[in-house]
């Protein structure tokens, strides 16, 4: 394992733009097999990242890779951001990315969640730190190529930020934060380990179908594996964990994440204002989420 200190170099800028909005009509009501699953709805497939821009410095951002068996035996990139001006161990919210982004994605200028952070921790705020891993377009539940985003997170990436004495950060409980394809991952991780780890959680614009005939083969390999993985029926699972949900009123999942968060109780914290599936709004709904996740992290238990 190595790692780095990300600083700026010369690196071109490929900002995340809105992914394409509206959803096509279904028509038929027929039952479709497993493998025929086709994509007629809400689309989260947003331009591809291909050159990192400028990461900003402050706080530095911190990057390895490790060699994940539960991604394929693929080298898994990491990055992290403690706040400066903080010593001691720190308690983490995992960063579930979006598709077609990465780990640094959140750490750029289009998002600079480090900044918001250090702004958080300034205003004298309990810290906490950030830490993400690259899943790729996994959707982070088991595929047929054998990977498992969700997996190398709870059994590889978080064991790993806690034995790593430079990153000096605790895992025992957990904030959980995502956006589009890593809303949905963030809310998978959380339903798998439960209130006992999972102190909050805060999601930008899940990306989540309510109906089994409109889901993306990229984000379900068949019928069955979305039966298998979807969050519908599900909401009983998150009854003991703070759940903040902001989402953008034409945001192409707005209607399916309203139909989700009405089977939630307790309600979660639901907040939506003029917007899209874009940087721009995940952007400005930032500071109220790390609020939000920073004051459960605050209430420790030993």
């Amino acid at each position: 394992m190595r790692s780095t200190e990300l600083t700026r170099r010369g690196l071109l800028t490929a900002a995340v733009g809105a992914a394409a909005l509206g959803v096509a009509a279904c028509t038929s009501h027929d039952p479709i097999e497993a493998d025929e699953a086709v994509h007629v709805g809400p689309d989260d497939e947003l331009p591809v990242e291909t050159s990192p821009a400028d990461i900003p410095t402050d706080p530095p951002v911190v990057t390895g890779e490790f060699a994940s068996a539960k991604m394929a035996g693929r080298n898994t990139r990491w990055a992290v951001a403690r706040p400066r001006g903080v010593t001691g161990e720190l308690p983490v919210v995992i960063v579930a990315h979006a598709l077609n982004t990465n780990e640094k994605s959140l750490f750029r200028p289009s998002m600079n969640m480090q900044g918001a952070l250090q702004k958080y921790v300034d205003a004298g705020n309990p810290p906490f730190a950030l830490a993400a891993a690259d899943v790729g377009r996994n959707y982070f539940h088991l595929r047929t190529d054998g990977s498992d985003g969700a997996a190398m997170i709870i059994d590889e990436f978080m064991p790993m930020l806690d034995e790593n004495p430079e990153l000096n950060l605790r895992i025992d409980r957990i904030g959980l934060y995502g956006w589009s394809m890593g809303g949905y991952g963030a809310l998978r991780i959380a339903s798998i380990l439960g209130p006992q780890r999972v102190a909050s959680i805060a999601v930008s614009s899940p990306a989540m179908w309510a109906d089994p005939l409109m889901f993306p083969p990229r984000a379900f390999d068949s019928f069955a594996d979305y039966q298998a993985n979807s969050l519908f029926g599900q909401q009983h699972v998150f009854k003991k964990i703070p759940l903040m949900i902001s989402i953008g009123s034409s945001d192409q999942f707005y209607t399916y994440t309203r139909q989700w968060a009405a089977d939630l109780h307790p309600p979660a914290a639901f907040a939506t204002t003029p917007g899209g599936h874009t940087n721009r709004f995940w952007r400005s709904v930032m500071d109220d989420q790390l609020e939000f996740l920073g004051r459960e992290l605050a209430h420790r238990t030993d």
